[in-house]
Parts: C-alpha cells; sequence; structure tokens
C-alpha cells in the first residue's frame, strides 16, 4: 500500500533533519606511486554520449589531472540502453587493475539498479572521489501567467488550474516535481520528454506550464530573462542563482545529494589497494586546486570534491533515501 500523504511529509522532513551537507574535502596528502602503475594510459569510461555533461566532466577532470601528476588518460564513451550498457561494463566486464575508472553520475546508476533490472548492484562499484553536484531547478517562463509568482504562489494557482510540467520519466527531474506535489498537495499534468533540454525547449516555446532541469542547460535563458528559475534542490543556493531560494527554505525538504546529479569516479570492485588509494588521492588533490575550480566554471559545471570515505558514505546514503522515495511513491515494493 502507498503511504498516505501526512505520512510522507512526516517521514521526508524527518529524514531531512538527518542528512548532512557534501563534506568538505580533507587535504589529500601525499600517497606513494605503486612501483608498477600506472605504464599506459587510464581510461574514463562514459556511459553517455559526447557533450553531454557527464563527457564535459571527464574530460575536464583527465586534462586536469594528466596536467597535476602527467598520467595520460582517455575518455571512452561507452553508449546504450541510457546509461545501462556503460554501468554493465564497469561491474562486469572491466578488468579490475586500476585502469578503467567509470564516470558515474547518480541517480542514473541507482535508477538503471532499483527500476530497470540491472544485470549489477552497487556493490560491484567502488567509490573513490566526488566530482561534482548539480541540484536541480524547477523553473517557468517569464511570460506567462505564473512567470512572475513565488513557489507558494504557484502552488496555490495549480489548485485550481492544472499546470503541465515536462520532465523525463523515472529521471530525478520527474521526482522532484512528483515530490513537490504530494508535499503541497497539488496534481500536476505531467508531459514527458527524452531529456532535460528538450523540456526546456517546450517551456520557451509555451508548451508546459514548468520543468526542471540543470544549470548547464538554462543559464542563458535565465540571464536573458526567458525562463525564471523558482526553486532549487539541495542544501544551498546555487552560486549562479544566489536570489532563487532553496526548496528546503520554502519548507519542502529536498535535501542533500539525493535530490540531484552527482558525478563521481569508481572503479570496478577488487582493484588493489595501493592503486586505487593513490588514484583517489591524486583525483582529489586534482580538483582541489583554483585551476580544476576555474576549468569547472569555464563549463559551467559546479565542482564540490570530496574524498574517498565521504563519497562512499554519501554513496550508501542516496542509495537508500531513492529506495525510500520509489517505495513511498509506489513504483517499488518493500
Amino acid at each position: 500500500m502507498t503511504p498516505s500523504l501526512p505520512f510522507r511529509k512526516l517521514f521526508f522532513a524527518a529524514l531531512a533533519l538527518g542528512l548532512s551537507t557534501i563534506a568538505e574535502p580533507m587535504i589529500a596528502l601525499a600517497q606513494e606511486k605503486p612501483s608498477d602503475f600506472p605504464r599506459r594510459p587510464v581510461s574514463l569510461v562514459v556511459m553517455y554520449p559526447a557533450g553531454g555533461a557527464v563527457d564535459v566532466t571527464a574530460r575536464t577532470v583527465a586534462d586536469l589531472t594528466e596536467q597535476h601528476n602527467g598520467t595520460q588518460f582517455r575518455v571512452e564513451n561507452r553508449v546504450g540502453g541510457a546509461g545501462i550498457v556503460g554501468h554493465t561494463y564497469l561491474a562486469k566486464q572491466a578488468q579490475a587493475d586500476g585502469y578503467t575508472i567509470g564516470v558515474i553520475a547518480n541517480p542514473f546508476m541507482f535508477t538503471d539498479v532499483l527500476l530497470r533490472d540491472a544485470s549489477f548492484g552497487i556493490d560491484e562499484f567502488e567509490p573513490i572521489a566526488t566530482i561534482s553536484f548539480d541540484p536541480v531547478i524547477w523553473l517557468v517562463r517569464s511570460e506567462s501567467d505564473i512567470g512572475d509568482k513565488t513557489l507558494p504562489e504557484i502552488v496555490e494557482h495549480a489548485k485550481e488550474h492544472t499546470l503541465q510540467v515536462g520532465m523525463n520519466p523515472n529521471s530525478m527531474f520527474l521526482f522532484v516535481s512528483e515530490f513537490l506535489a504530494e508535499q503541497e498537495g497539488v496534481e500536476f499534468n505531467f508531459i514527458p520528454f527524452d531529456g532535460g533540454r528538450q523540456g526546456v525547449t517546450a517551456l520557451l516555446a509555451g508548451d508546459v506550464d514548468a520543468t526542471a532541469a540543470f544549470f548547464s542547460e538554462v543559464e542563458q535563458f535565465v540571464r536573458n530573462g526567458d525562463l525564471r528559475a523558482v526553486a532549487v534542490t539541495g542544501d544551498e543556493r546555487h552560486p549562479g542563482l544566489p536570489d532563487t531560494p532553496t526548496f528546503a527554505e520554502l519548507d519542502i525538504p529536498m535535501v542533500g545529494q539525493t535530490w540531484g546529479a552527482t558525478r563521481f569516479l569508481a572503479l570496478p570492485t577488487g582493484v588493489p589497494e595501493d592503486r586505487k588509494a593513490w588514484l583517489a588521492n591524486e583525483f582529489l588533490a586534482t580538483l582541489s586546486t583554483p585551476e580544476a575550480t576555474e576549468a569547472f566554471q569555464a563549463a559551467s559545471l559546479r565542482l564540490t570534491p570530496a574524498d574517498e570515505a565521504a563519497t562512499k558514505e554519501s554513496y550508501a546514503q542516496t542509495f537508500e533515501e531513492l529506495r525510500e522515495f520509489l517505495i513511498s511513491s509506489g513504483r517499488l515494493s518493500e
């Protein structure tokens, strides 16, 4: 049975109280380089096509780390099945020798496990460093009936006028809008699209009333005034949207890293400890530099580095929070 709305409010409010923010990256201590590693280029496997946010993230990390320690990296795009092909390769086929590293985006890999009957589990990946976290931004078109309204005002409007809201099926964009509707006791008419950018295009055309997206997909339209950001997920306001409140500020507890996209580096299980420790240390040291901050800002990506321990903690926590949400929404059984 799907839990009642009051139960869900209490559950997620209690959950929010226990969440912590992304850990500040520890200063990477010198880690002795293994004598036999690396002796050839290291592959960074991306599960999505070239040019997307994960691909840009991987190529930026590869360039920065090569400059930092001289190790050669090559980015491999293993696409198919909306991520299933690349995730399966990393979990089931890649050698556990440190030469193959996944650049993974969650909750997308988690939804493969929870909703798509993937042949792998979350314990077949070893997270070693967080790269970035992108919150989900909820947007409206500026020149519309709700273009100048606050989120509480939009909710009141939606109680009398059903809003058409863009989404990607079984994605965080949909989950954020669903959770908003459940918390506020309103109903949205969800319009499916293949990606966040398509939803943004539909919003610009006036085909939907609102949509959710990542900052890199909407920055230019918010800056020129075509779109207005209403609220963002996560623990703090987005640096590119300092005047846009978080959902949590509006008493809708979408906090932590669950309600957005966390991009991190992960190994297949079984990589020798000395290689794993050296890679984790080198990536953290690279991502903690001013050069990394500048490179990610130039790519309109938000750099939020965290070490291996914090990354593993977040990995486990966000999986459990997403699982609980999917149970509460009726998509997943206990």
